[in-house]
């Protein structure tokens, strides 16, 4: 064979050789393409087995009564989850002692020689304190330790009334104690209208910070000093001031005082009666500060809550020409709620509808005015039963009122008292 046949035949036997890697590759190419498609595509479960002749298939979307079980199993766990109280241990308050050196503030000399000084605030301004603490749980924090301080809003002249001093001397004790950081006070401002109508700034109260904590300083602070505390307007209205409650206060001592007197006179006064009883002092000033003393641990709770003319028998209620005068506020609620007992039982269903209707009226919830007769009844039907069911409803009411005036934007109060209510 020449040279030239062996070069055309080796360019053949290379062609041929390149076509079949050429077809191969392809052939190559196209199974990997099938068997990705194959890999993306989900896979087909397997049919369900016919049902037995005669028998209709069951629909996909139905459960069995197994399943529906373990579902509703499932949901009341977790509701129960949900509704888990985790009880918290709550710090107890240190004692006074231990916040502070009580010594140091008795006077050596003068007209205050013997007595506590500034002590005498410091103590009030504890126990007050200790008051709202009892009242408001959720002052703690959330392990339930005790916060560092309270800030109160009070009176200063109450606050006076009740220390048997002058305004002058407790601003005086109030730097005494702020030099150590026990205490800090300032005047606190509200708008407010005045005899024209007008708009203006005034006076509503005093804000007391008191320390909790050893080694803190009490320090009042911007944010309490812009809240808001009490409706003054509304306050004046109702009668719910300060001036009233001490002229309130000095008024029954007063007709105390010439009632003993006029007992005294027929010889029927036992001077031993009462001795080892609690408010049975026999002077009138003590009488008109244990009175005002009352007056500011209501009024540390709720400013501006003052028990001004309490509703102290069923025939204020109920005269001869029917309901006269009756409870106006969710505070006057609270108040009459014990004379439940006091009541006679033909009269004790008006008095229900009356403070239910009173309750319906303050919260702004007319429609549901058988639903707060219903809790005042099962609270009465508890008292019954040997249960503290009014004082456990007061208490609920009472802190629905402090949220009320906290919680400006609570829409719906009697839902959350049916529910407080419902975990008391």
């Amino acid at each position: 064979m020449s040279n030239e046949a062996q070069d055309d035949q080796n360019k053949i036997d290379y062609t041929a050789r390149f076509l079949a890697m050429t077809s191969a590759a392809l052939r190559l190419g196209e199974s990997d393409e099938v068997t990705a498609k194959k890999k993306l595509e989900p896979a087909q479960e397997a049919a369900p087995p016919p049902p037995p002749h005669g028998e209709e298939a069951p629909e996909p979307w139905l459960i069995t009564a197994e399943e529906l079980e373990a579902i509703d199993r499932e949901e009341q766990e977790r509701q129960a989850r949900k509704n888990a109280r985790v009880k918290v241990k709550l710090e107890q308050p240190h004692a006074l002692t231990e916040l502070l050196e009580l010594k140091k503030y008795r006077p050596k000399r003068g007209r205050g020689a013997g007595t506590e000084g500034a002590g005498a605030l410091a103590r009030l301004a504890y126990d007050l304190a200790c008051r709202v603490l009892q009242f408001r749980p959720y002052l703690y924090d959330k392990d339930g330790k005790l916060p560092s301080q309270i800030v109160l809003h009070l009176s200063g002249e109450m606050v006076a009334e009740v220390l048997g001093v002058s305004e002058n001397t407790v601003r005086e004790w109030t730097s005494q104690l702020a030099a150590d950081g026990f205490l800090e006070a300032r005047p606190h401002y509200t708008t407010a209208k005045n005899w024209a109508g007008e708009d203006v700034t005034m006076m509503d109260g005093t804000l007391y910070a008191v320390r909790l904590k050893p080694g803190r300083n009490a320090r009042l602070r911007y944010s309490d000093m812009k809240r808001q505390y009490r409706d003054l307007d509304a306050d004046r209205k109702a009668g719910r001031t300060a001036y009233n409650a001490i002229q309130s206060a000095h008024q029954k001592a007063q007709r105390w005082a010439e009632w003993r007197a006029a007992e005294d006179a027929k010889g029927k006064h036992d001077p031993d009666a009462g001795k080892n009883t609690s408010g049975s002092s026999h002077s009138p000033e003590e009488r008109v500060r244990e009175e005002l003393r009352q007056q500011l641990r209501r009024w540390a709770v709720i400013p501006g809550d003052l028990d001004i003319n309490p509703v102290n028998s069923d025939s204020e209620l109920f005269g001869d020409e029917g309901p006269t005068q009756g409870p106006r506020t969710v505070l006057d609620v609270v108040h009459s709620l014990p004379l439940l007992g006091l009541a006679h039982y033909s009269e004790r269903a008006a008095l229900v509808g009356i403070m239910g209707a009173t309750l319906a009226r303050a919260l702004n919830d007319q429609h549901s005015r058988n639903f707060y007769c219903r809790l005042i009844w099962e609270a009465w039907n508890q008292e019954l039963m040997g249960i503290p069911g009014l004082q456990a409803l007061a208490t609920q009411i009472m802190r629905l009122e402090i949220d009320r005036r906290e919680w400006k934007d609570l829409r719906s109060p009697g839902a959350l008292l049916a529910s407080r209510m419902r975990a008391a």
